[in-house]
This record gives structure tokens, sequence and C-alpha cells, in this order.
């Protein structure tokens, strides 16, 4: 008896120690930064682009190459079910598009010291609806939350003239602001999920 109970206890030591040595890697797993992913919409201008995915990588990347706002030439992971399901919800239809441009999106995640965006709960996230002027950007159209970090956007300047954006000439990105401005923008979008941490805001109809 003594020896049976002794190869219980030892078996749960065993178990207790491997849960010790996984947990932290899992840890440190779930909490790696997301890189927030996204669609930039603008009519024909000069110098502008109507259709622009966007990565928002740290300018050291190499991908990003210092620009304020990088192109995604390629989706990966779940950036293409974070991207169709928000543009489902705010009335756009992107499938077509982004299969094919410019490249096939691939089911694998290259960007190892990032999270890819966890879709498991995102059909059962509300959808909060919110006018157009209260988006904290003109043309902020659509921000997604996941756990709390804002990790997909939409921004359509197509109706907006470039005196309703504060411009004097168009821009690439529709918009003459810096990333460090967007990202600012996304963040007072928070405040309308309230408690929240997996919500889409839509602003406008």
């Amino acid at each position: 008896m003594p020896t049976s109970r002794y190869l219980r206890c030892a078996r749960f030591i065993a178990l207790l120690l491997t849960y010790l040595a996984v947990y932290p890697i899992q840890a440190q797993e779930t909490h790696k930064p997301i890189v927030p992913v996204g669609i930039f919409l603008g009519k024909i201008e000069e110098g502008t682009r109507i259709f622009t995915p966007i990565r928002l990588l740290p300018f050291e990347d190499p991908e990003s190459e210092g620009h304020q706002f990088p192109n995604a030439l390629q989706l990966y992971g779940t950036e293409l079910d974070v991207l169709l399901w928000l543009g489902h919800q705010s009335g756009y239809e992107l499938k077509a598009t982004l299969m094919r441009y410019p490249r096939e999106p691939s089911p694998s995640w290259p960007y190892k010291e990032f999270s890819q965006p966890d879709t498991t709960h995102l059909r059962d996230a509300p959808c909060i609806r919110r006018p157009a002027a209260d988006a904290p950007l003109k043309g902020l159209r659509a921000v997604i939350f996941i756990d709390n970090e804002p990790v997909g956007f939409i921004v359509d300047t197509r109706t907006l003239t470039l005196e309703e954006r504060g411009m004097k000439r168009a821009t690439s990105m529709g918009l003459d602001i810096t990333r460090a401005e967007f990202l600012q923008a996304l963040d007072k979008t928070r405040k309308f999920i309230d408690s929240q941490t997996t919500a889409v805001v839509i602003f406008g109809q």
C-alpha cells in the first residue's frame, strides 16, 4: 500500500512539474503583441490607392521598410477571416478581392514575434453601431477589438471631399495622418465597447 501511495505521489509531482514547465511558454505565447491589419478604401484621385490592405508592422521590420502604412502584399493566418467578417458587418463584401489581391492568402503565420488574431469567438462578438459623426477619425468605418486590442479596421474616404478631410491635396492613403495619430484614433474607439473584450464598432450606415 505505501508503494502504491508513493507511485501516485510521484506521478502527481511529475504532472505538476510538466505543467509548471509548459505554462510559462503558453502564457508567453498568449501575450505576444498583435499587428493590426486593415483596409483603406479611397476614390480615384491623383496619387491615391483605391484599395489598400495595410499591416502595421514596426517601422524597422524589413517588410515595413519604414513606411507609416505599409502595404500588405499577402494576408496570413486568421487575417483574412478578420477582414471578411469585419467587412460583412460593415456592408462590404471583400472576399473576391482579398482572395486575389495581390496574392492568395496563406494559412501560415510568418511573424513569430507577434500573435495572430484569435477568431474563436468572433461570430458571437457584439456589433456596436454609432453615427459617423462619432468616429474619432474622418473616414473610419469599422474597428474590431479582440481581447480588448484593436486588430482590424476599415477606413473609407470615398465619400469625403478634401476639405472634409482637412487636406489641400490627395495622398496615397486618402488621409494626411501619421501612424501614431491613426493608432490614437483606434484607441479612442475603445470607449464604445465598454467592458467587452471582443466587439466590433461600426460608424455610419
